[in-house]
């Protein structure tokens, strides 16, 4: 798994960095510290160990300078550089930089590694003991500012059994990619071990989570908007260890009229500028401003008082809702039209665009048809339709293998599938098995969504 480093793992990256140091010159464990603290270092972690690790830095000419890249002797040749080579690239393309540079000593066999893996040299500089070999790889940049694929955020607001299962299941896997990279957790409405075990996440595998301000749950008539705000002041202030905050807000519900709706959208703004003055001055820069709305007037409002407020993350939310008690969105023609809107002014403004409840991969697809590409989404879909027997591919079907009647019917389904989308995970290997465990529905979900943005970027980019 691919992630970036935290401060736990210092010993770890120190242990592996003295197994070289006939390679690299001595580094004090404070530049380590000083480098993971500025997230400048992705490790690969197997378990609990990390068996390598990538330490650069993004410099502000728009080249990225990469110092270190080291895996633990006992793992040669076994891709693990490729994968923090590729995991560094994807950081340089979503962040705009256009090169990575390195140098390295001309006689180690390390530049074969790099030339293999697509780096030119571009010269030769005298070291201070030895020639160095300078590469440099070029970023190829996006077509426009949407042309990328969004950042996928879990939710995980579940008990702390049934998170900690998700994390065993992904971990016992051979699977490097991390779904838990980005997590979206309810804090208020979640028991203390869940809220724990979050914490555990951020501090032991470096995840970045936003926590989601529970006003789906005034929505639901389980708290006034009053007490949300109070609640909500009090735990942000405690908790400053977060990397996002979404800011208190009152949610519209389909059924609401049009004088409701404004009331809802006019409310939310003026408690969010109370909350964000209540707020320490830094906080603005952490908080997600969440936009509802129906009309273009009531979205360009939203954009233009959150970017007053010197808040830079929006959250669009205002889909229309079918199931039970509103809990599934739906992508109508008019949620697309003002998705648009807010794309096309968030973009004049430097704004990041977030986008709450995404169900399916067909969702997802369905955005990109539309040339709407936010900066990320969430998603507890994956979840959701485990539990109720469903199953996604990244082309966007889903079948319902609980509702199959025998057990052949899945078999024949999910390997059509499986085929149709050259899919492959530890979850369906076993395509029987998938009728009656609700876990392994889940986890394939997981897998899928992974798969679908990947699919989306690699598009996009041909």
């Amino acid at each position: 798994m691919l992630r970036k480093a935290c401060s736990k793992d210092l010993d770890q990256l120190i242990h592996i960095i003295q197994q070289h140091k006939a390679v690299f010159p001595f580094l004090p464990r404070a530049v380590f510290k000083d480098f993971v603290q500025k997230e400048e270092v992705i490790v690969y972690q197997k378990a609990s160990r990390v068996l390598g690790f990538v330490r650069y830095h993004h410099r502000k000419d728009g080249i990225t300078t990469l110092h270190e890249i080291a895996v633990l002797k006992s793992h040669p040749s076994t891709g693990i550089g490729r994968s923090l080579i590729e995991a560094l690239r994807n950081e340089c393309v979503t962040l705009g930089q256009k090169t990575i540079r390195l140098k390295c000593p001309l006689d180690l066999p390390a530049n074969g590694f790099y030339s293999h893996l697509g780096f030119q040299r571009v010269s030769i500089e005298d070291g201070r003991k030895r020639p160095l070999a300078v590469w440099e790889n070029l970023i190829v940049p996006c077509k426009s500012p949407r042309c990328r694929a969004p950042s996928f955020f879990i939710t995980l607001t579940h008990e702390a059994s049934e998170t900690r299962a998700i994390l065993r299941l992904w971990d016992e896997t051979a699977d490097k990619r991390n779904p838990f990279a980005r997590v979206v957790f309810t804090p208020l409405f979640s028991k203390p071990a869940a809220f724990s075990t979050i914490r555990q996440l951020k501090d032991e595998r470096g995840s970045k989570v936003m926590f989601d301000s529970g006003g789906y749950q005034v929505q639901m008539g389980k708290s006034s908007y009053e007490e949300l705000f109070d609640r909500l002041l009090r735990f942000y202030c405690e908790n400053a260890w977060a990397d996002w905050y979404v800011l208190p807000d009152h949610v519209p519900r389909s059924t609401d009229n049009d004088r409701e709706v404004e009331f809802k959208v006019r409310e939310s703004l003026d408690f969010a500028r109370l909350f964000v003055r209540m707020m320490p001055d830094d906080f603005a820069a952490k908080a997600v401003g969440v936009v509802h709305g129906r009309t273009d007037e009531q979205i360009r409002r939203c954009v233009e008082a959150y970017a007053d407020m010197g808040v830079r993350y929006l959250g669009f939310g205002s889909f229309g809702t079918s199931g039970p008690n509103g809990t599934v969105n739906l992508i109508s023609q008019k949620s697309l039209r003002l998705l648009h809107l807010l794309q096309a002014l968030s973009e004049e403004k430097g704004l990041r665009v977030h986008i709450f409840g995404i169900g399916s991969p067909s969702h997802l697809i369905r955005l990109t048809d539309a040339d709407i590409t936010p900066t990320s989404f969430d998603s507890a879909g994956w979840w959701k339709a485990g539990g109720f027997g469903d199953v996604f591919f990244s082309d966007g079907r889903r079948l319902s293998v609980s509702r199959i009647p025998s057990k052949d019917g899945t078999v024949k389904g999910i390997e059509q599938q499986r085929r149709r989308t050259n899919h492959t995970c530890q979850f369906c290997e076993q395509p029987h098995r998938l009728k009656h465990n609700r876990m392994l529905r889940v986890m394939h979900n997981v897998a899928v969504l992974l798969e679908t943005v990947e699919r989306l970027r690699w598009e996009e980019n041909e």
